[in-house]
């Protein structure tokens, strides 16, 4: 199936009422309200709060410019009306790096355990392919047992370790860089959609 902006590019489960699709501006209150539930629940996520009149305009502003990006993207899980989860694709600014992207992802802990989060990956993956993205990549909390399950399972491996990468909770502690490389389309620019 094509991903286009907004129509569902997959579901969480067989029945689910969860519809996974590109963010766009008319997503951008519940953006904010998502990313601020977000960094209250969750310390391995490393999501910083958005201020919701000063950061509105902004989020505005970079789901515009998405658009038209070949390597940016926020990929939304929908349930009822209301976002529960989201995964975002951030690609490099050089020419050389283009194609490689490194992804967020946070569900709300109500909604996690029902497949959002590999529907999340799952939806992301799709637009990075038709976007001719090759590399995936995702740092994560060493401790984060359901995280790399996840990941794993999305065919992601462990390339590395990021020592004391990240100071949660009084402490430092270590990340893997998981990473992920799609098949080159024949012929394409990297990263150019």
């Amino acid at each position: 199936m094509a991903l286009i902006s907004t129509p569902p590019v997959a579901r969480a489960a067989p029945g689910s009422s969860v519809v996974v699709r590109l963010a766009t501006e008319s997503d951008a209150v519940g953006l904010v309200e998502l990313t601020n539930r977000l960094a209250e629940e969750a310390t391995l996520l490393f999501v910083v709060p958005v201020d919701s009149e000063t950061g509105l305009e902004d989020l505005r502003h970079f789901l515009r410019t998405r658009e038209t990006s070949c390597n940016h993207a926020v990929v939304v899980a929908e349930s009822g009306g209301a976002l529960v989860g989201l995964a975002t694709a951030t690609g490099g600014v050089h020419p050389a790096k283009r194609a490689t992207i490194e992804i967020g992802i946070g569900v709300l802990a109500a909604h996690v355990g029902r497949g959002i989060g590999t529907a999340l990956m799952a939806g992301l993956e799709q637009w990075a392919r038709a976007a001719g993205i090759r590399r995936l990549q995702l740092p994560v909390v060493t401790s984060n047992a359901p995280a790399i399950a996840l990941y794993e399972k999305c065919g992601f491996t462990v390339e590395g370790v990021l020592r004391d990468s990240a100071h949660v909770d009084g402490r430092y502690v270590d990340q893997y860089m998981m990473a992920k490389l799609l098949e080159a389309r024949s012929g394409a620019e990297p990263g150019a959609g």
